[in-house]
Order: structure tokens, then sequence, then C-alpha cells
């Protein structure tokens, strides 16, 4: 499913395997402000720093499971902690939500942000400069997928993702679910998911949410013969045109 920010991803690889999985620095764009995490992992143990608008640079110290990164935000003078931070990794992004408590109130401040990493060699994140609307992404897309069970009392599950591109920047996402047996059926009435704004840039999708100030990094795509191929921190998915 092309979900923005989505809450959990599934990165099912041994810990042997895990050594240097999360080293780089990863981009986003967060209440108008660019920041980045730099990251260097050593095993189970990570850390690295936390810029933001290459002023404010905090210490980040934390352990990555294979599935769950939870690192604490510390100022790297005094030492006292300022925020708790977990993070979720695939396909080079990091889907993190950063908790901070304001020290004058106690009040706790969340924030959810989908970091993307960039090349040693990239000069500027893609979230920062958003980019034209590809004209080949514009239109209608659909993905279905069916669960089917087996044995005497056959029943059918059809979930349909519908993802509106339009033109004019807009997008909107919504999911119908249908089903039935061999004595019920279903038909759900259809939900909305998100919508917003859409941009384009070098082979990622990037999408700001209604009410939301900055664009966000949602998806690679590419093309296969006439289906849409999106990639994402929920996997992988093929979208078929819907004439």
């Amino acid at each position: 499913m092309l979900r923005i920010a989505a809450p959990l991803l599934l990165a099912l690889i041994g810990f042997a395997t895990q050594a240097g999985e999360l080293d780089g620095h990863y981009h986003v764009v967060l209440d108008g402000q660019p920041s980045e995490l730099i990251l260097r992992q050593h095993g189970a143990a990570v850390e690295g720093e936390y810029v933001e608008s290459k002023h404010l640079r905090l210490t980040v110290k934390g352990r990555y499971d294979g599935k769950l990164l939870r690192a604490e935000i510390s100022d790297p003078r005094s030492g006292l902690l300022l925020a708790n931070m977990n993070a979720t990794y695939a396909n080079a992004m990091l889907n993190t939500g950063i908790a901070a408590r304001d020290p004058r109130n106690g009040q706790v401040l969340e924030r959810q942000a989908l970091f993307q990493r960039i090349a040693a060699a990239a000069q500027t994140p893609p979230v920062a400069t958003p980019g034209r609307q590809d004209p080949a992404l514009v239109g209608t897309w659909v993905h279905e997928k069916i669960i089917d069970s087996g044995g005497a009392s056959f029943a059918s599950l059809t979930t349909l993702l519908t993802l509106q591109l339009n033109a004019d920047g807009s997008v909107t996402q919504w999911t119908r679910s249908v089903g039935g047996g061999s004595d019920w059926s279903y038909d759900s009435p259809g939900e909305v998911q998100y919508s917003g704004h859409w941009r384009s840039q070098d082979g990622l999708l990037l999408v700001r949410l209604a009410g939301a100030a900055d664009y966000q990094p949602a998806a690679y795509y590419r093309f296969s013969d006439q289906a849409l191929v999106t990639e994402s921190n929920t996997g992988k998915m093929i979208w078929q045109r819907r004439r």
C-alpha cells in the first residue's frame, strides 16, 4: 500500500547481516526546517547526530535489533536527554517517530517523519527541492489484492487501492474491499486514506499531505510495460492504469 509515514514495516533480516545497514545521511524537511540524521552502526549499537538547519547539532545513541531502532537524542555538551526516537528502516528510508519534552512546561511534542537516505555525493536532498510533475504519472492507478480461502467453505476478499494523481498537482488515495462466500457477501463503501499534493523528482514520488507544510518522500517509482511499480517502506506494489 502506498502510504505516507506508515507506522510499522518489516525488515526480517538476520542479526549477522545488520552491521552497517543503517550507515548514512538521511534527510527530511520537518516543520519547514531541513533536518538530517547521520548514523553509524556497529553491530546492534547505533550512534550519530541529529542536525537541524545546519545550526542545531545533537547526539544520537541507540540500539537496532533488525526491526526497530530505539535511540535517545541528547545535548552533546550537557548530556541532557532531549528526545526519544523510534524508527523502522526499509528501502533507504527511516520511518521515524520523535517525542521531545519541553523543559519549560513538561509538554511532550511528537513528530512523525520519513527520512530518506542520500548518497554521499549528493549536494542537496530531494525533499528540499520537490521538483516537477512527471506527466507519465498523471491519471488513476489501481492496485488489486485478492485473498482466497481454501476448503469446503470457499471465500474471497478483494481489496482495491485507487491512487488518483491529477495534473493540477492534487492527489487522493482511497481503498475499497469486496468479498463473499457461499452464504455471505461484503462490499465496503470505500474510504479515503489521504489527500494532498504531489511532485516527482528522479524517480521519487513526493507527497504533501493536506494541512502539512512540506513534501515528503512517498515511494520510488518506475514503469514496467503499462504498469506503475512503486517501492516504499511498505514494500513493492504494482499498479494498473484505470481507463
